[in-house]
């Protein structure tokens, strides 16, 4: 297979493109990658190539049809984890990010059912008892950035869920660590950072932050794992921890001690940190449009008599649902993904060589006037006229690389903006706005999403 970056623009011509040094295209998408991505988009048309500097060439597509053949593209033509093998030094070499071929999918069978169906259901009071704890200690009435509350709700939700820690103080010692660990990735310049510094060199430094930190979060989970595996079976619960000790492979191996770090570790990132930022974003949107808090307020009224729902009211919601679909199609927390050509594939009737990253691009299919009229709106009714194929809107990404936490974060969401505009109200400071800034490889709002809060 051709080098990524090398040989494959020898083999076939790519769509146009900047001309500009790969390096220069790394610094302008690190430091404003939506603008970047919407300017080559008007300058180039669909599909454009951009360079980034140690990643190779990517194919932006914004055309669904052309999504739609990459999402259903064989697995074996088309190698996602090979594209994201640069996150392998933090979610671990058996993460599902950075697999391929029959490795993911043995991975991903073990690791999906916990979080879908009824066991994702049974976490409900979990979920809105960590928002109304958090709720509770906001001040009133003075703005605060609400992405703060909402990563420690969602992180005590994994720590609970899916680690399978009760309240007390272990889940808030395992808080700390996680948060400490978090808050050294997010560096605005981490895709540089990546690809200019010997990571595995700097991994063995003692006293390193980054990896002083995720040393410590490591210990704390293999210490976990050698208590819960001393525990009988019937005795260790149900949630993610206690399905993946259970678990067998196909050839009836159980899963090792580090492909469960590795698990545990891309859940946190991916269930825990996107999460936390999906609802900031969707907070800043709707709070910043008044008629649409209204209409969910009303919608609560009559669902649950405006009292925080129970578990059975939550699938009424539907114009909630129909906010959470527009905050993240509006809003983007991650603007692409990819897929590594093995072979010479066919996407929206171009074939293109192997060693290409295909790049579904989310961000600018959400914003297809043909798509979604007056794009730029904020207007959840969209969601409630018509419904968009996987090819159309995917926050989550698609295909057989779909997210495995899809199902468990639209539900969280659900839980927590249920609970959260059913006991207090939001309010915007005047003129306030959020654009979004790098934070690690996800984009945040630069203000935390700021707003007052009052009480009910």
């Amino acid at each position: 297979m051709p080098a990524a970056g090398t040989t494959a623009a020898a083999l076939a011509p790519l769509p146009p493109g900047p001309r500009a040094p790969a390096a220069w295209q790394l610094l302008r998408y690190t430091r404003t990658p939506l603008t970047f991505l919407e300017a080559c988009a008007r300058r180039f048309g669909d599909p454009f190539t951009m360079r980034l500097a140690g990643y190779g060439p990517f194919v932006l597509l914004a055309d669904p049809e052309a999504v739609r053949d990459v999402f259903r593209g064989d697995g074996r033509a088309l190698h996602s984890g090979e594209g994201n093998e640069w996150l392998a030094t933090t979610v671990g070499r058996s993460s599902v990010l950075v697999l391929d071929e029959q490795p993911h999918a043995r991975q991903r069978r073990v690791l999906l059912p916990p979080l879908k169906g009824e066991r994702m259901r049974a976490w409900f009071d979990a979920m809105q008892a960590a928002t109304l704890d958090e709720l509770s200690a906001l001040p009133q009435g003075r703005p605060v950035p609400m992405l703060e509350p909402m990563r420690c709700i969602t992180a005590r939700v994994i720590l609970q869920s899916v680690v399978g820690l009760p309240s007390g103080p272990r889940l808030q010692a395992f808080e700390r660590l996680v948060h400490a660990f978090l808050d050294h990735g997010r560096s605005a310049w981490s895709l540089i950072l990546t690809k200019t510094l010997p990571l595995g060199l700097m991994r063995r430094i003692p006293g390193m932050p980054y990896f002083r930190e995720m040393a410590a979060v490591d210990r704390a989970l293999f210490e976990l794992l050698a208590e819960r595996r001393r525990q009988p079976a019937d005795a260790r619960g149900s949630d993610v921890v206690a399905e993946l000790l259970a678990a067998t492979y196909e050839d009836g191996q159980p899963v090792s001690d580090g492909e469960i770090r590795d698990a545990l570790f891309t859940l946190i990132l991916a269930g825990h940190e996107t999460t936390s930022l999906a609802l900031a974003w969707t907070l800043e949107r709707t709070v910043s449009h008044p008629a649409v808090v209204e209409r969910i307020e009303a919608e609560l009224q009559s669902v649950t008599g405006g009292a925080p729902p129970r578990a059975d009211q939550l699938g009424a919601l539907e114009y909630l649902d129909a906010v959470i679909r527009e905050g993240l199609r509006v809003r983007t927390i991650l603007p692409f993904v990819v897929r590594l050509t093995q072979q010479p594939f066919v996407a929206g009737g171009r074939e293109y060589p192997a060693g290409v990253l295909l790049a579904p691009c989310n961000h600018l299919v959400h914003l297809r006037p043909d798509l979604y009229p007056q794009p730029q709106v904020f207007r959840p009714e969209r969601f409630l006229e018509r419904s968009f194929g996987a090819h159309e809107w995917f926050p989550f990404g698609g295909g057989n690389r779909s997210c495995l936490g899809m199902a468990f974060a639209l539900y969280e969401m659900k839980v927590v903006l249920a609970t959260l505009f059913a006991t207090r109200r939001l309010s915007r400071p005047k003129d306030a706005s959020s654009h979004p800034v790098r934070r690690g490889i996800t984009l945040a709002p630069h203000d935390g999403a700021l707003m007052a809060v009052a009480a009910r």
